[in-house]
């Protein structure tokens, strides 16, 4: 079956049509596909991924924006963070977790302890690399000692661990 177009007719204030005009959106350049492409996130958002790579999609669309932000600006000033587009990454790989979570009407318990073992692999592995950054004498940052600070204060707490 085709699908059908119907058009549309809105009124915008000048704040929105400005807004509209500078939102970059990716394969989107007249206003009409800007709006058809907030419609789908919108839908995007109302619907629950029905897939970890759907998911993963959702979450990198809704960080590229800030993830690309970060490294026009690290281009700017001619430096590079690791650890700030490593947890950015990270990030987006929990949320798309999260958003991938088992949905009631068929989800065994199996299911659930599946996806919570995703979770923690995730967050361990967070973990490792900023242990991993913290034990060199600078890390890959914009503030070379910004992981090393963080760890001292949860240094007991790794002892506990370790002695438990």
């Amino acid at each position: 079956m085709a699908s059908l177009s119907t058009p549309l007719s809105v009124r915008l204030s000048e704040d929105d049509t400005a807004f509209l005009a500078s939102l970059e959106m990716d394969g989107a350049v007249t206003a009409s596909e800007k709006i058809r492409g907030l419609i789908r996130q919108a839908r995007q958002r109302a619907e629950s991924p029905d897939s970890f790579p759907a998911a993963l999609a959702f979450s990198h669309e809704h960080l590229a924006a800030a993830v690309r932000a970060v490294r026009v600006i690290e281009e700017g000033v001619d430096r590079h963070s690791d650890v700030t587009v490593g947890l950015m990454i990270t990030a987006e790989e929990i949320l798309a977790l999260a958003l991938a979570a088992p949905r009631p009407g068929g989800a065994e318990i199996e299911d659930l302890i599946r996806h919570e073992a995703r979770l923690v692999d995730c967050a361990a592995r967070m973990m490792e690399q900023l242990l991993r950054w913290a034990v060199t004498p600078t890390a890959p940052a914009y503030d070379a000692h910004v992981v090393s600070r963080r760890i001292v204060v949860m240094a007991d707490l790794m002892r506990l661990v370790s002695a438990a």
